[in-house]
């Protein structure tokens, strides 16, 4: 089973208990009194028979808070999930921290800077080196990329999957719409794998029939899911980082009443990626302070539920090129959620927004991830640490470290040691060509293409993906999709 990251150090709190009370009230009062749209008649009985008020003509579903509450209980706080390699097996929950591979509509070119469809070749390319990437711990749905040279866009889901499944050994999440989960579902049996079924809200206060039939279907089929709320704040949410966070959270725990109803005990991840709307241009702000408190409050929220969550929000920079913008941007929104509890935290490989993605982009996240979980992981205080017979030893001026049995046995693990940033001296610099950490990240990219090899599937499997691809064709061929 994959580690990842264990958070030895206290959370991140952004609200006293009694804030936290007012906004869970607050939340309450929103499912009890407006309800939310399910728009799927099946979701509607099902909520209906368990005591909700349902109005099948608005397809609207009001949820009393009794419900809300066991719903929570029923929630586990922790769940297991099988990867085709038993050592990238996942543990979801309580303090261990976990890294998703970002995502992106297009490759951007390093040179000049501009997105264009990907290739085959570079799909499976992305899916290489996050499985080389040890701080890579799962691989996301229509990721990296969604425009595909020469792939219909109702199949690049399935072809995304199929690439992780066959280019990395690690858990994946699947995606839904337009009955793609159907498809997701077989592709993960006959791999023999688990994987994270991908839903989302739509704000304000609503799910669409396509997130309603995933849920079903993915809890039918005994996985967890993966479940996500995007308000924008000031558009489809209110402007104010409090009442995004009712409205948020409201979706989620409505979600995951519906997902208990479904299947008890079924696992949730719960997610947040609201963000503002800028005013001034009608664009999402990404990586904006006040995301970073709503995330910061959301995973406050739910550890007090305990139940997962994730960030979404620290992979999507506003920067279009990888420069100072996008470094700081990403690292500080990482690391917030991290002190503040999230057990997933999307970062590695996006540019900007989820517009653009490349494996370069990933490989420098490699190092803010690991800087970020070695930083929640705390540090030892013990009689060793201490050193204090040694400091005793030592004493003053004259007295060294540098050639005690205590230093090497200890240096390496107080120390972080990036894998692409320049840490060279002045001179050192000059001598060796000048390199950026870019420059680093872009020749450790070529090596792992040219090293890292993934156990392939099996022929009898690899052939049976093939078919559920023609099959899936013909499918959106057949409904005017392709």
């Amino acid at each position: 089973m994959l580690q990842g990251f264990m958070r030895n150090i206290e959370p991140l709190n952004v609200m006293s208990e009694s804030a936290v009370q007012q906004v869970h009230e607050g939340i309450l009062r929103v499912l009890e009194g407006v309800g939310l749209n399910f728009l799927q008649a099946e979701a509607l009985g099902l909520l209906k028979e368990h005591g909700c008020t349902v109005d099948f003509e608005s397809m609207r579903a009001k949820i009393p808070g009794e419900l809300v509450e066991q719903s929570i209980q029923n929630t586990p706080s922790t769940f297991d999930m099988k990867a085709r390699d038993s050592k990238h097996d996942l543990c979801i929950g309580e303090n261990r921290l976990y890294f998703l591979a970002g995502a992106g509509f297009r490759i951007v070119d390093l040179d000049t800077w501009e997105a264009r469809p990907a290739t085959q070749k570079e799909l499976d390319d992305a899916s290489i080196v996050s499985d080389a990437l040890e701080s890579v711990h799962m691989v996301a749905d229509t990721a990296p990329y969604t425009d595909i040279v020469g792939v219909p866009p109702a199949m690049t889901s399935l072809v995304d999957i199929a690439s992780h499944l066959r280019n990395t050994t690690k858990i994946t999440i699947t995606d839904n719409g337009n009955d793609l989960e159907m498809f997701h579902i077989r592709m993960a049996h006959a791999v023999g794998v688990d994987i994270l079924g991908f839903v989302g809200s739509s704000a304000p206060l609503t799910y669409d029939e396509d997130s309603c039939k995933a849920m079903l279907r993915y809890t039918e089929a005994g996985f967890p899911i993966f479940l996500i709320s995007s308000d924008m704040m000031g558009g489809t949410g209110p402007a104010t980082v409090a009442g995004s966070l009712v409205t948020t959270l409201a979706e989620i725990l409505a979600g995951i009443v519906l997902i208990q109803l479904s299947r008890k005990g079924t696992g949730v991840i719960a997610g947040d990626y609201t963000m503002p709307l800028d005013m001034r241009t009608g664009h999402p702000c990404f990586c904006d302070m006040a995301s970073a408190l709503h995330t910061a409050a959301f995973n406050q929220m739910m550890r007090t539920y305990s139940i997962p969550s994730f960030s979404n929000c620290p992979g999507m920079s506003g920067a279009k090129k990888i420069d100072v913008q996008s470094g700081y941007e990403r690292s500080m929104s990482t690391l917030n959620a991290a002190v503040s509890g999230a057990n997933l935290i999307v970062l590695h490989g996006s540019v900007y927004g989820e517009y653009t993605y490349h494996p370069v982009c990933a490989v420098l996240d490699d190092d803010i991830a690991t800087w970020t979980g070695r930083l929640i992981e705390g540090f030892e205080i013990n009689d060793e640490t201490l050193a204090l017979d040694l400091i005793e030893k030592v004493g003053p001026i004259p007295g060294t470290y540098l050639d005690k049995e205590h230093t090497r046995l200890w240096w390496k693990s107080q120390q972080f040691i990036p894998k692409s940033a320049d840490r060279t001296t002045y001179p050192e610099w000059i001598k060796t060509g000048k390199k950026s950490a870019l420059d680093y990240a872009r020749e450790r990219t070529e090596h792992i293409l040219k090293t890292h090899r993934v156990p392939p599937l099996d022929e009898d499997t690899d052939k049976a993906l093939d078919g559920i691809l023609r099959e899936a064709e013909a499918y959106y061929r057949n409904k005017g999709l392709i």
